[in-house]
């Protein structure tokens, strides 16, 4: 397994010195890194930019303390196939000779105007979408100088017996697959024993009659002796993939194209032009694609395609207000994503994606995801290594907005203290765990849910729990309450339990509910399942129930279901802290308490 176990960043932006470590940070596999604004996202994003192009080379504004000399440096350490720590600095450029380093963000700039009336000069600012430059030098017009009239020339009467392979070699795939098979074409070009079997073979061919009856009169035999020929039978399969064949194509056609090819190649004399031409049927594939992917996501009803200027093929947007947010994001990211396809020929590749999905719409986020993963597949076939890496502030396990099928999220924040064995953790995965009703009921009713009646752990309960569980449901209650008063509330302490914290809130809303009802209104309140339920029977009892407690439902619902997973177990322990380490969640919190 191929993973990144941890990255390193000193002296870049507002960090000094700052490590994360990982767990399941693999390649080819979206990594979704999730934090608050202010956690250090940007700080991330910025040093893998700085780090894409040799040595580090900041904004004053970007250095640490804004201070020039603090030497930034980011650090990555890699498990798997390429094991080691690849380190960039201001005067070493280690992870770029390495990987190919892409960031794709928000693409606003503001652009000055100065502007003079009767000598006095104005300045405007508006906002631009920069553009993209997906090539920065257009390669030249390159095609191999096929002409199917010459084979009269070169083959006689028997020239009859070829296909016109011109369109085929207008292909990009198919030029690609025959520049990677180069050195056994040169063999086949060039190796007395080889030529001399083709030559037998297409002397042997009779030239009465029309191609199809001197075609169908050729052996299986014949065929499959110049198949088993090393060099050959290479080039020969390099035929048998190419696209553009004829539906009625057939093994002696491949046989007599790789003549063909042989004596093109033969008489061009250059095997350099083979790789011009290749390099620009890349970039007219390249152009096709990008307008065909433009096209579908353009909504703007103005014309965005690829165009060239100055020797360079770009997207340009022009001013961001002739388009919604929306539009420029995805339109935008679309020819960033393009642009790294091109770029990236490094073994392995950095994409970093700095919150450009969390302002997408559905259908948008679904269609970009679609083309990261169809990016991800490719590496997987081509034996390449990539991490993609997308910044979000909004938590996958909260919004439900990524769909991919394997995915790893992993959340930047200050809690260290994630023990999968404490009383806590064990009595919430005891309950989704446990095929005993009883058990079951016990948990739910009078320790996660508010109930009246004080009631004791039964014995079923402390033999699945550890010694220290001793709790009644009122002890336990209070324990959760001093841990929100005396820890959680207190001034910049991120030493306190989340999962305290949201069954804290839960039991606090339902039993300040309970004592505003008629005591005859109490029993069925306390019978009544889920949170929302109660809220909505102690509105129709008349209650005035305040808003704050249905803004409160994100925090105490889905973290308190922790299943068998351990790594889904962690990962909902982080979520509950970033939800709660937010100082207006905790100032919500402290009314709630207050």
């Amino acid at each position: 397994m191929n993973i990144i176990k941890r990255i390193k960043i000193e002296n870049i932006k507002g960090k000094d010195n700052w490590e994360l470590t990982f767990d399941d940070f693999n390649a080819n596999q979206p990594n979704i890194i999730v934090a608050p604004n202010g956690y250090g996202k940007s700080t991330l994003a910025v040093a893998f930019e700085a780090a894409s192009r040799g040595c580090i080379k900041l904004k004053p504004k970007d250095y640490y303390m804004q201070d020039v000399s603090n030497h930034p440096m980011l650090e990555i350490e890699l498990l798997g196939d390429h094991r080691g720590v690849y380190t960039t600095t201001d005067s070493e450029g280690g992870i770029s000779k390495n990987f190919t380093v892409y960031t794709i963000n928000s693409p606003l700039y503001a652009k000055n105007t100065t502007r003079e009336f009767g000598g006095n000069t104005a300045a405007t600012a508006d906002l631009r979408v920069e553009d993209v430059i997906i090539f920065d030098k257009i390669p030249p017009k390159a095609e191999l100088k096929y002409s199917y009239s010459k084979l009269r020339d070169w083959f006689g009467d028997k020239s009859k017996l070829f296909v016109n392979i011109g369109k085929m070699l207008l292909s990009y795939h198919n030029i690609d697959l025959l520049l990677s098979n180069i050195e056994s074409i040169k063999k086949c070009c060039t190796q007395r024993t080889i030529q001399k079997k083709m030559s037998t073979f297409l002397s042997d061919c009779s030239d009465k009659g029309t191609a199809k009856f001197i075609k169908s009169s050729i052996s299986d035999e014949k065929t499959d002796e110049l198949y088993g020929v090393i060099h050959l039978k290479e080039l020969l399969k390099v035929i048998d993939d190419m696209e553009g064949k004829d539906y009625d194509w057939r093994k002696i056609d491949t046989i007599l194209t790789a003549i063909q090819i042989c004596k093109l190649m033969t008489e061009l004399g250059d095997w350099k032009e083979l790789k011009k031409v290749h390099q620009y049927l890349y970039y007219k594939q390249v152009k096709s694609i990008l307008d065909e992917r433009l096209k579908m996501f353009n909504t703007t009803g103005r014309s965005i395609t690829t165009h060239e200027k100055n020797k360079k093929l770009l997207v340009s947007f022009e001013r961001a207000d002739s388009m919604s947010n929306g539009e420029r994001d995805v339109l935008s990211f679309i020819a960033n994503l393009t642009k790294f396809e091109v770029v990236f020929s490094k073994p392995m590749g950095i994409l970093v994606i700095d919150e450009v999905f969390d302002y997408l719409d559905g259908s948008k986020l679904l269609a970009v995801q679609y083309y990261l993963s169809k990016l991800v597949n490719e590496c997987k076939r081509n034996n390449k290594l990539l991490f993609p890496i997308i910044f979000t502030h909004l938590d996958p396990n909260v919004f439900s907005n990524y769909y991919f099928k394997k995915k790893n999220i992993h959340y930047i924040s200050c809690y260290s203290r994630i023990d999968l064995g404490s009383s806590i953790v064990k009595l919430l995965r005891l309950r989704e765990k446990t095929d005993n009703s009883n058990l079951k009921q016990e948990i739910g009713a009078y320790y996660l849910h508010y109930h009246s009646q004080n009631h004791s752990p039964s014995e079923l309960l402390l033999n699945n729990m550890d010694s220290d569980f001793h709790y009644n449901s009122e002890e336990f209650r209070e324990a959760v309450y001093n841990e929100i008063r005396t820890k959680y509330l207190s001034t910049n302490n991120t030493m306190y339990d989340p999962l305290m914290v949201i069954i804290g809130i839960r039991l606090k809303i339902e039993e300040d509910i309970f004592h505003s009802l008629q005591v005859n209104q109490q029993r069925e309140f306390l019978e009544t399942h889920k949170v929302i339920n109660k809220l909505v029977f102690a509105e129709k009892k008349g209650i005035d129930i305040p808003e704050l407690y249905y803004l409160l439902q994100p925090l105490y619902n889905d973290g308190l279901h922790l299943g068998k997973d351990d790594k889904l177990v962690k990962q909902k322990i982080k979520s509950c802290y970033l939800k709660t380490d937010n100082l207006h969640i905790k100032h919500m919190i402290e009314e709630l308490f207050t």
